[in-house]
């Protein structure tokens, strides 16, 4: 649904491979981290931590939704200073109400973890005026794949080990593996699918 969104709200943008650089980015490469940092911090909600985890992408959509432009190269969503100022925000209020300071650090470091996954996979803006930068792994669909796929497996095993022993090795603890690989899957080949029009990055 996000992926669609996001499709939906480029084209109407007209961003195309004609006007600008193909766009595109990370999705449960995202939600790995989330589950990973869930690991290490267990008292912050883990819907929190995947809601922060696509937080720009969120921001995306809001602005989609309400006819906003969303700046250059997605600058006021993406930017490096808009990433950091949403990762503060968000640590702050769940401090704020829960006095969880080291929780609202690994929330913090969730949102903060976009930009830097984002800048490994594209290309992503920084300030206003600024350079946008990133290692655009996508022009190297293999690297891009085993970079992903790592990120998704280290953080689903370590996800698993704050499963209860029993239930490690059900259905529904291997669900959440095989549905995030899914997703990545999914969002490839709909920008596959869709190389004569809009992409995310």
């Amino acid at each position: 649904m996000l992926v669609r969104m996001m499709h939906m709200c480029m084209t109407r943008a007209g961003m195309t491979l004609g006007t600008v650089p193909a766009e595109r980015e990370m999705y449960a490469g995202h939600l790995g981290f989330a589950l990973g940092t869930y690991s290490f911090r267990r008292t912050v909600p883990l819907w929190l931590l995947l809601f922060a985890s696509e937080l720009p992408d969120w921001f995306d959509v809001g602005l989609c939704v309400a006819h906003v432009d969303r700046g250059p190269w997605g600058l006021y969503t993406h930017g490096l200073l808009a990433v950091g100022a949403a990762a503060v925000l968000l640590a702050g209020l769940y401090a704020a109400i829960t006095s969880d300071v080291i929780g609202g650090g690994a929330v913090a470091l969730t949102v903060a973890s976009h930009y830097a996954l984002d800048y490994l996979t594209g290309v992503k803006p920084t300030w206003p005026g600024g350079p946008s930068i990133g290692l655009h792994l996508y022009q190297y669909p293999m690297v891009d794949f085993v970079l992903e796929g790592a990120t998704i497996l280290i953080g689903w095993w370590l996800y698993r080990r704050t499963v209860p022993a029993e239930r490690r090795q059900t259905l529904a603890t291997y669900g959440v593996l095989g549905g995030l690989v899914m997703f990545q899957l999914g969002a490839a080949v709909a920008f596959i699918l869709n190389m004569g029009g809009a992409m995310k990055c």
